[in-house]
């Protein structure tokens, strides 16, 4: 396979007409540098030097999204000049299909991880292998607005405020104090019950009332 050396002339003599053809190609990409942010492509029987690739945004907003090896592109040549390419875009094929087949819209990583939407039931899904992990980390906080169902074990590490009700269908452990206005246990108000049949010395008091 030819490989080709990188340069950024796209100058052409005036009498020498351009092939269409030759200013956009299909090609795969053979090799991805992450420190750099360029690849080397495939193209028939061409390889090129280190080009960049495009993304969604480079600017003050950017979007680091690689292409991967084996990834179909287009290669965009200016002038024809397929060393002054530039790698577009993604085209799907065998090797890596489309990943749906609806309206659902979602990104699927190389580990099966999975961000989807689906604009007509209106649901947002993050999905994740086992054994990852997530991560939001906002110093001025995090507000959920709606019910919240979590099956898992749940750890706090930090002061824990309930403006509401709480309730609790299993026994609730307390390993440090526990301090409240009222405590009802059985429909008694602990704090402030009393007892029938009070005696002096080892008489035992009635029930609490």
């Amino acid at each position: 396979m030819k490989r080709l050396a990188r340069t950024r002339s796209s100058e052409q003599p005036d009498e020498a007409p351009v092939d269409p053809a030759a200013i956009v190609r299909f090609g795969t990409i053979a090799s991805v540098d992450l420190s750099t942010g360029e690849v080397e492509v495939d193209c028939g029987e061409v390889r090129t030097a280190p080009i960049p690739f495009s993304t969604g945004r480079a600017g003050a907003t950017r979007i680091w999204s690689p292409p991967t090896v084996g990834e179909q592109v287009l290669l965009l040549c200016p002038g024809g000049d397929i060393e002054a390419a530039v790698a577009m875009g993604a085209i799907p094929q065998d090797a890596f299909p489309i990943p749906g087949d609806g309206p659902v819209e979602m990104i699927v990583f190389a580990d099966g991880a999975r961000i989807s939407y689906d604009p007509e039931n209106h649901v947002l899904e993050a999905s994740l292998p086992d054994g990852a992990t997530a991560l939001v980390e906002a110093s001025g906080g995090l507000t959920i607005r709606g019910d919240v169902t979590i099956e898992g074990r749940v750890a706090v590490e930090g002061a824990l405020d309930v403006a509401e009700a709480a309730s609790f269908a299993q026994t609730l452990a307390v390993q440090g104090a526990l301090s409240a206005g009222s405590i009802v246990s059985g429909g008694i108000d602990l704090s402030t019950h009393i007892h029938a049949g009070v005696s002096p010395g080892t008489g035992i008091s009635g029930a609490p009332q």
